[in-house]
């Protein structure tokens, strides 16, 4: 959960800045930074990082992509005073941080710096095992409050970077006594590795370069590993798949991260040719419609108890009269059981075994799912 992002949309994009020319870090116009070399990234899109020797940049997007610049931060080892106004000068080892979500401890942990974590909204959300002891015991710092972020004990808590989401930086611009803010928008992404590969950001910030890069090389080789064992000539059953909020369902666009990991499971979703920025809200008409058509039906809810065909239906006879409920084809994620707005962005591989063994129980792998599971 977070103080700012809970259905995980992009809320906010905050204004572009242009860096200075008469600085000793220049861009052209293209967006680079002269002096400093880029470093390639294999699929994210919302982040950039640089280098100058042992130095680094960090320079996060919002929604607009490369014209919509929220943060730019330079990682250095020696203190330079000269840097572009409205960047951040970091030191090269940020050992006390802050987070704005409990979806960004995953990455933190998975980079062994769980201890730099000295405060995060909602911690009593927090699914670690080692947080959730500190956060009990007091060391880790709770920063939610019934408006936000409660500002006061954010500036108590003297972290040296506060890692926060688009609209949670922009209700807390102009604070005073502010740590400097990271923008991390990895939910933007539209590739499940893209989202994945924010680690490198993590590392950038923490230090952790060389480990972020060798723990995404893992998720990718992974990744490419489990998408390999659907055959090419394979049958691709359609997919419907979605959330449905009093009555009105909301699906995924066929640009984006859940349509790319039925695609790579073997499936074809059934809103593929329907390119978007964001969700698309769906009224019953086209849901029946195209509901026809589904061999599989998954939602995304939260539940405390045991998930039906009902839940999966919304509640709503009329879907539930589907062929693919009335098959018993029906499939779901439940973030009160699996982190899958947290733990699982790093997991793509995970997520991608549980809808193949769904859409292909042909293949008969017998592994346990981990977020997405069929209707027992």
């Amino acid at each position: 959960m977070s103080a700012g992002r809970p259905a995980l949309l992009a809320i906010c994009a905050l204004g572009f800045f242009c860096v200075g020319c008469n600085s000793s870090v220049e861009r052209e116009g293209t967006g680079k930074l002269i002096g400093w070399s880029r470093m390639p990234l294999e699929h994210a899109r919302f982040f950039q990082l640089w280098e100058k020797g042992t130095d680094r940049a960090l320079v996060t997007f919002g929604p607009g992509g490369e014209r919509d610049t929220t943060g730019m931060h330079f990682i250095v080892n020696i203190q330079q005073p000269d840097h572009p106004a409205g960047s951040t000068l970091l030191g090269a080892e940020v050992s006390r941080i802050a987070l704005s979500s409990t979806t960004l401890a995953p990455f933190v942990l998975l980079l062994g710096q769980e201890e730099a974590i000295a405060g995060c909204a909602h911690a009593d959300m927090l699914k670690a095992p080692a947080l959730t002891a500190r956060a009990k015991a007091g060391t880790l710092q709770e920063l939610a409050r019934g408006d936000g972020l409660d500002r006061e004990r954010l500036a108590l808590l003297n972290a040296q970077v506060l890692f926060t989401d688009p609209f949670s930086a922009n209700a807390t611009k102009g604070m005073a006594s502010m740590p400097p803010q990271c923008v991390v928008a990895e939910y933007l992404e539209q590739d499940p590795l893209g989202r994945a590969e924010w680690i490198k950001a993590f590392g950038a910030v923490l230090g952790k370069s060389a480990c972020a890069d060798s723990v995404y090389a893992a998720i990718s080789m992974r990744y490419h590993q489990a998408a390999a064992l659907v055959p090419e000539n394979t049958k691709r059953p359609a997919v419907f798949f979605g959330s449905a909020w009093r009555g009105v369902w909301s699906v995924p666009s066929g640009n984006s991260y859940m349509a790319k990991l039925i695609q790579d499971a073997g499936g074809r979703y059934l809103f593929a040719d329907k390119l978007a920025q964001g969700n698309s809200d769906l009224d019953m008409e086209t849901v029946m419609l195209r509901g026809q058509e589904a061999e599989w039906w998954g939602r995304v809810l939260d539940q405390q108890r045991p998930v039906d065909m009902q839940d999966v239906a919304g509640g709503e006879s009329r879907i539930a009269d589907l062929p693919a409920l009335v098959g018993r084809r029906g499939f779901y994620a439940n973030s009160a059981e699996s982190d899958i707005f947290g733990q699982a962005v790093l997991e793509p591989d995970v997520q991608l075994r549980d809808l193949i063994d769904i859409f292909h129980p042909e293949l008969n792998t017998g592994r346990k799912p981990v977020y997405f599971r069929r209707v027992q």
